[in-house]
């Protein structure tokens, strides 16, 4: 069975070269093993992968016979499963994480697996834009303008329309700048960068390591400057590694990375637009081959538009000239075929635009599409900004029905910024909106949906809808019922609308498409065989007679407009687009009631998600939404309060017909929008309608009682008038009177007030004195202390009934309680069947929904069952009285509701209501502690009690008085003595135990935290119990003002239909809805000079005049560079003519003397220093003191390597040998060849001396000497971060920058060491000169002696034993600055370890290798028969270094010191003797214990040893 392989290995292959085939260079190369040939992918003989089934010269059929055939990836390569995919960890950034997903793919892999992966493995989001960037692979300096407006507009672009980035994904040339450009402007997650790179696989730095399936590699973009090898670009989030089998071969991933750009070119941009990917080209620098891949995009079908910024240099700059020389003549026939395929940005120029919108607009320019394709791409982006400016909507020829469709699509897609391009250029909304696009939007699943309104529809209907189920308007309807509650009836639920919708679906024959034309499914709800209802007169409008169909079809068009923007609202609303609610709403009127109502629907749509438990987020950006809306409205009417109060409170009373004639403010009461209640113009109007028509400011309370008591003194009061009440509801009663009790003159004279609006013709002058009767027992003050005293005398009658006997019959006292609790029935059923909702069900759910409707109900139902109990005698009727007394409380309750109007007592009132709910769960855990000690408290004393409802009472009673206070202390130690006292229960000795815990738990903890929990919200509520009266007031006035003005029992006979509603006529309405509108636009206007004045505004402009400046200053900083840098080549080549000039001056000179018979002696005297200039080593076993320092070289300039010089006097020797044999024209000529010497690398200029080992004659040993002269290079001091510094010796690490030979490797790293001065004044005793030179060839010398011992182990160590350590060579080195002397090696790259030190302690090996270390000392004492010791191990992993060799016989003092300074001889050996500890190594090398190691003066030979080691070693023979 084969084993499951995923997706990308079953797809993607790699290549892999099988057929050797050398390069045209090395095909007649004769010298194979010394210089192997390389194959045509680029790879050695040894590198390829068929190497290991056979030799590899049999594949090699010899230079003759692959002369005649070329390599090519189809015959030569063999594909075969990807072995490189999974993430890259770029290590180059410690302050970001930075992780790119990465495949291999073979050169020929299809396109659609490609986007495939991109799309479904990679997560990536489908492109809208593919912008493709071309330039330089080198580096190359761009200008800061052009670097900027490169960075920002690439980035821009690529964001705000949701476009692909393809680069070559390289670190160095243009991807670098994009690189750059993203870390500047984009954001850190990869799925948001969509940054891919396209690279050859070849080509890639240290490509083994990101070999593995499915893997996170680490990844550190850092390569040499001498390699050809690139690095992969840290800032690209994705990368698709392209293989042909190369090695080292660029150019391969260009013909997928173009098969991959067609590709996604047909992909669809959007699935509602049918237009496919558009693709530019962004071009920035370039070589020659970008000239001709320019020309191949623009020529291709579907053309590649193609966007060169002018100014980055080479091949862009000029595609930039030559497209300018097109413009001003058509010479080049050819180029100015695609001129408009290519656009030139020019940073430099003043009235450029964004660079951005640039590239946007050369796209849609170059595709060649129709302005409607354009206006979908643009769509698609989400750049209104771009569509504005290119495709010109107003004026332009459009195909029928291209508007209507591109503003669905910018309705679905939520693109705001098109939806009012459309509208500002002249998009009708009642051509646009039918029911049929109506529905589209509700069931579109784009956007943020996540089904909420199928959820929602679930609710209303209470069943499961289906998968697919597709959303009717009447759903629609049935759902904004549902979230407004109450009374409210949407339009979609309506009757006629309901005819209209069936009949539309049932015939599909309606004009023009279905266009929702409420007027004409008026008429379609009345039969013309049945006349249409007699219309209900309920505002001032003036009543319309019956006219035409036509006439009405017009006049439902016109109103049409209005309804249609508040349907959009309304989805917006339901399908949560905020941004586009928001817009919404700035369109039509009644914007402050439309601000209410999405108040509402988001504040209920919350609370439906919290029930549905649903994600808190999502219930939280709905309040937030709801918060948003009710902050409009507030700010709104605090607009319109400060331009003109009566209007604006005529905006809140006036009724809304498109609203189920609700007024703002019942729909911001429904919303529970405090603020906006609670706002003064809101108080105001709730002021005038509490005191009606009464015109008092003092005293009024007084008057009021007065008034009732004695109704002649209502004559005498102030009444205002109809212009000081005409933003206050008024009754339909009301409108039948006419009164002006301010100016009766004035309508006598027929004079009106301006202000007001009535709708009654004059009939009277005067105000009658039952008018006046009339309005002061309808106001709802009145009324109130007409029922608060009518009240009070109920409840001093109902009192006075249960306090005295209860007689057989009922007593007088008793028949008027009963007449007013019936009457008070009879009105609150009228209550119920009076209100605005339809269904019986729901009158009783708005009905039962208020607190004190409840009460009034438990009330009445009481009252009754005790009033039929009391009818009976005995004791039904002792139970009814019982009943009337428990229902009296009710009554005494309901007296804290008639508190609530007062501002002082509500306040309190509202905290204790708030305290009361608050407290619920500390009351629940309370009651749980009590019982929890009531249940085994009495258990415990009364074992033996009988089952009775008593024993409930008995744990709950004494534990709750406990409580307060009340401990019981005779029953907590009962008197058990003598013979009377009855025996004390089994187990009683718990409860005072138990009691004790209790009270702690109960009154010391729990108490406290419930008397914590109330002072906390008393202090949170005294601060906005205000502003929560005010909102309940609204409630308090409303209850009166609809309540009769007759108290029950006399309320029956005041039973009349009341409205509360603001009756306005039409001019009336019109003007209000205007003044709504210059409410709307100063608020803002406001809104937006606030923005322009804050403190971020101005620190935004502040910091765009600091970049402006600072791009400035960057210009000039970089100009003082150029001038810096010219300056610099200026003085260089002014030091170059110097050194030609001495040169010329010595030709000259030399010329002349040929002329004379001392030319001999002027040609020996200038050759004579060449044959001093080698440098040569010392020669003495005696190490004496011997002067190598380099001769005298001849003159030249900085940094000149003595292999260059000696060139350089070799050349001059040349020139004077045959200077006399030259012509006049080729003396003129050697101020040409000077200017062939070139330039070396900066550093410090040294010389390195090697030791070289040669077989000595007759010997078996080999001699070891210094070679004969020191080899020149080159180093470049580094910062080091840690310390390098030893004991004796200081270190630094170098860069080698160039070198003679191979005695150095150039770009490598390497260590060079130096001893202490105060190493070097303490050995100054014994080595009197040249005590550095000295130290340093002891220090290679023990350093080499380690390394023979080390690598004699590693021959006899057993097979047990697979670790192979070694010691680093070391070089002496001389600078030539200071004429020091100091050691060089090679760094080691790792963690830093050291085994052992010279004085014999050693650490606990954990490993193998460690063991392995510590044998070696043990093992190098043992083989040298006790006389060298190797210690102080150290190095990282198996590479070692500065080790210190011990010998017992050295004399440090007597100048025999034969290894270093850190040789302490005896002391060391004996140390290490007592010190080490002998492993399974030593073990495994037969060494011998640490007990049977023993120290001695005269150095016994071990028993059975062998020769001495020195003659073994052959270290005798080393010689300086």
């Amino acid at each position: 069975m084969l084993s499951q392989r995923s997706w990308i290995d079953d797809t993607f292959c790699k290549r892999e070269c099988i057929k050797f085939i050398p390069a045209c260079g090395d095909i007649h190369r004769f010298d194979f093993f010394l210089s192997p040939p390389r194959c045509c992918c680029g790879r050695l003989v040894g590198e390829h992968t068929w190497l290991e089934t056979g030799p590899f010269m049999s594949h090699w059929p010899g230079p003759q016979a692959v002369q005649e055939e070329r390599w090519s990836v189809e015959c030569h390569t063999q594909a075969s499963a990807t072995d490189a995919y999974g993430t890259i960890d770029f290590q180059d950034s410690a302050d970001r994480n930075c992780h790119a997903k990465y495949v291999r793919v073979a050169v020929d892999t299809k396109a659609e697996a490609l986007l495939q992966l991109m799309l479904r493995e990679w997560q990536m989001e489908r492109p809208k834009l593919l912008l493709t960037v071309h330039g330089g692979a080198e580096n190359f300096p761009l200008p800061l303008k052009v670097r900027q407006a490169f960075s920002k507009g690439l980035i821009t672009a690529a964001q705000s329309t949701g476009a692909w980035i393809f680069t070559d994904g390289i670190n160095t040339g243009v991807s670098l700048y994009v690189g750059e450009a993203v870390k500047a402007y984009g954001t850190n997650g990869r799925r948001k960068r969509n940054a891919v790179g396209v690279t050859p696989w070849g080509v890639i730095d240290n490509h083994g390591d990101l070999i593995g399936r499915d893997v996170l590699r680490p990844y550190q973009p850092l390569r040499s400057p001498l390699s050809k090898t690139v690095c992969l670009n840290s800032l690209h989030s994705h990368f698709l590694l392209v293989d042909d089998g190369t090695l080292g071969k660029h150019g391969c991933q260009l013909g997928l990375r173009r098969k991959l750009e067609r590709h996604i070119q047909l992909q669809k941009i959007h699935p509602r637009v049918n237009q496919g990917v558009p693709v530019v080209c962004v071009v920035v620098e370039g070589g020659p081959d970008i000239v001709s891949m320019v020309l191949d995009y623009v020529s291709s079908v579907p053309p590649v538009p193609v966007f060169v910024f002018e100014g980055s240099g080479r091949s862009a700059d000029l595609l930039a000239f030559l497209h300018k020389q097109t413009a001003m003549d058509r010479c080049a026939n050819y180029l100015y075929i695609y001129k408009t395929q290519i656009t030139i940005f020019d940073s430099e120029s003043e009235d450029q635009q964004e660079a951005d919108c640039a590239i946007l607009m050369a796209t849609l320019k170059g595709t060649k599409s129709s302005p409607a394709e354009q206006l979908g791409t643009a769509l698609a982006w989400d750049r209104a900004d771009v569509a504005n400016k290119h495709i010109q909507v107003y004026g332009q020829y459009w195909q029928v029905g291209s508007l209507e469709q591109a503003m669905l699509d910018a309705l679905i897609m939520d693109r705001v910024g098109f939806v009012k391009l459309l509208i500002d250029n002249g998009m009708t909304m009642n051509r646009f909106l039918t029911v049929s696009r109506l529905e589209e939007l509700y069931n579109t699943q784009q956007g943020p949906t996540d089904n909420f309104l199928h959820h929602l529809v679930e609710d209303v209907k209470q069943n499961h809808i289906p998968k697919g189920y597709r959303v009717s308007l009447i759903d629609v309807g049935q759902v904004i019922e549902y979230l407004i509650g109450g009374a409210y009836r949407s339009t979609y639920t309506r009757k006629h609308f309901r005819a209209y919708y069936n009949h539309l679906h049932t015939h599909c024959m309606v004009s023009d498409h279905g266009r929702v034309s409420f007027s004409f499914a008026c008429q379609m709800s009345h039969p013309n065989n049945s006349p249409p209802c007699k219309p209900v007169f309920h505002t001032a409008q003036p009543y319309k007679r019956k006219v035409s169909q036509q006439q009405s079809s017009k006049l439902g068009d016109s109103s049409l407009v209005v309804f249609n923007f508040n349907d959009l609202f309304v989805w917006a609303v339901l399908q949560r687009r905020q941004q586009m609610a928001l817009f919404l709403w700035q369109h039509g009127e009644e914007a402050m009631v439309r601000a209410t109502v999405a108040c509402k629907l988001y504040r209920a749509m919350a609370h439906e998600a919290k029930q549905s438990n649903m994600d808190d987020t999502t219930a939280e950006q709905l309040k937030t939404y709801s918060l948003d809306f009710g902050q409009l409205a507030v700010d709104v009417l605090d607009n319109a309060f400060r331009q003109n109060e009566r209007m604006a409170m005529k905006l809140l009373t006036s009724e809304m017909e498109a609203w189920s004639h609700f007024t703002c403010l019942q729909m911001a009461v429904s919303s529970r929008l405090r603020p906006f209640v609670s706002h003064s113009c809101t108080q105001m109007l709730l002021t005038d309608l509490w005191t009606g028509r009464l015109n008092m400011r003092k005293n009024s309370w007084f008057k009021i009682i007065l008034s009732i008591l004695m109704p002649p003194a209502i004559l005498l009061l102030d009444f205002k008038s109809q212009a000081e009440m005409s933003h206050v509801p008024q009754s339909q009663e009301a409108l039948q009177f006419i009164w002006d009790t301010g100016r009766p003159e004035a309508a006598q004279e027929g004079i009106s007030d301006p202000e007001a609006d009535t709708v009654i013709p004059v009939t009277t002058l005067c105000l009658f004195w039952t008018r006046r009767l009339y309005e002061f027992y309808n106001t709802p003050v009145v009324k109130f202390m007409f029922h608060t005293m009518s009240y009070l005398a109920f409840l001093m009658l109902f009192s006075y009934t249960v306090l005295v006997k209860m007689e057989d019959r009922p007593s007088t006292q008793e028949w008027l309680v009963i007449v007013y609790i019936v009457s008070t029935a009879v009105e609150k059923i009228r209550e119920v069947f009076m209100s605005e909702p339809r269904k019986p069900s729901q009158k009783l759910k708005v009905w039962f929904g208020e607190y004190w409707n409840v009460s009034d109900f438990l009330a009445i139902l009481l009252f009754l069952v005790g009033l039929a109990l009391r009818w009976h005698s005995g004791s039904y009727r002792t139970a009814g009285r019982i009943t009337y007394c428990l229902d009296i409380i009710f009554w005494y309750v309901r007296m804290l509701d008639l508190l609530a109007v007062n501002q002082h007592a509500g306040h309190y009132l509202t905290m204790i209501t708030k305290m009361t709910s608050n407290m619920f769960y500390i009351v629940v855990m309370m009651a749980i502690v009590l019982l929890s000690f009531g249940v085994s408290r009495k258990a415990i004393l009364s074992p033996d009690e009988a089952p009775s409802w008593s024993l409930l009472r008995d744990v709950v009673n004494q534990p709750y008085w406990m409580m307060f206070g009340e401990g019981y202390p005779d029953e907590i130690d009962g008197d058990c003595e003598g013979d009377s006292c009855k025996p004390c229960a089994p187990g009683a000795f718990l409860h005072p135990f138990l009691q004790a815990v209790y009270l702690f738990f109960q009154y010391l903890i729990m108490v406290n935290v419930l008397l914590a929990l109330l002072n906390n919200v008393y202090f949170k509520m005294k601060s906005t119990s205000k502003k929560l009266w005010m909102y309940n007031r609204y409630r308090y006035i409303m209850t009166y003002q609809e309540k009769p003005w007759l108290p029950p029992p006399l309320i029956s006979l005041s039973h009349v239909t009341l409205c509360v509603t603001l009756y306005l006529g039409r001019e009336e309405l019109k003007r209000l809805h205007e003044f709504e509108d210059r409410c709307v636009i100063a608020y803002f206007h406001e809104k937006k000079q606030d923005v322009l004045c804050s403190q971020i505004h101005r620190i935004q402009a502040t910091a765009e005049r600091a970049e402006e400046m600072g791009v400035v200053i960057g210009e000039v900083s970089e100009r003082v560079h150029f001038i810096q840098d010219s300056l610099q080549v200026l003085d260089s080549q002014l030091g170059q003519l110097q050194v030609l000039s001495a040169l010329a001056v010595d030709t000259l000179t030399l010329l002349s003397a040929s002329d004379s018979l001392q030319q001999k002696e002027a040609h020996l005297g200038y050759c004579r220093p060449i044959a001093h200039s080698h440098h040569y080593s010392p020669n003495s076993c005696t190490l004496p003191h011997i002067d190598i320092t380099p001769c005298h070289t001849p003159k030249a300039y900085h940094s000149t390597p003595p292999s260059l010089l000696w060139g350089l006097t070799s050349l001059s020797h040349l020139i004077l040998c045959c200077v006399v044999a030259m012509s006049a024209m080729e003396k003129n000529n050697l101020m040409r060849l000077a200017h062939t010497i070139p330039f070396t690398p900066a550093g410090e200029e040294v010389s390195v001396y090697s030791l070289e080992e040669v077989e000595a004659a007759g010997a078996e040993s080999s001699v070891i000497s210094w070679s004969p002269r020191g080899l020149s290079a080159v180093l470049q001091p580094l910062s080091s971060e840690g310390c390098l510094d030893g004991a004796l010796r200081r270190a630094m690490r170098v860069l080698c920058t160039w070198a003679e030979g191979d005695i150095l490797s150039v770009g490598c790293v390497y260590v060079v060491k130096a001893f202490q001065p105060k190493v070097i004044r303490t050995w100054q005793r014994v080595f009197h000169s040249d005590t550095p030179l000295q130290l340093c060839l002891r220090e290679i010398q023990q350093q080499r002696a380690a390394q023979k011992l080390m690598h004699v182990f590693n021959q006899v160590k057993p097979e047990n034993v697979p670790l192979s350590p070694r010691f680093l060579d070391v070089s002496l080195l001389h600078c030539h600055s200071d004429g020091q002397w100091l050691t060089i090696e090679r760094n080691m790259l790792g963690d830093f370890r050291k085994y052992n030190n010279n004085t014999g302690e050693e650490i606990t090996p954990c490993c193998g290798m460690e063991e392995t270390l510590l044998a070696f000392s043990h093992w190098t004492y043992q083989y040298s028969c006790r006389e060298l010791l190797v210690l102080d191990i150290q190095g990282v992993g198996s590479e070692l270094t500065d080790p210190s060799v011990i010998r017992a016989d050295d004399k440090s003092l007597t100048g025999d010191m034969v290894f270093g300074p850190a040789n302490l001889g005896d002391t060391a050996i004996q140390s290490f003797v007592l010190k080490h500890t002998c492993n399974s190594c030593c073990k495994n090398l037969g060494l011998l214990a640490k007990g049977r190691i023993y120290f001695d003066d005269n150095k016994a030979l071990e028993a059975g040893g062998g020769t001495c080691f020195v003659r073994c070693a052959g270290l005798s023979l080393i010689t300086y």
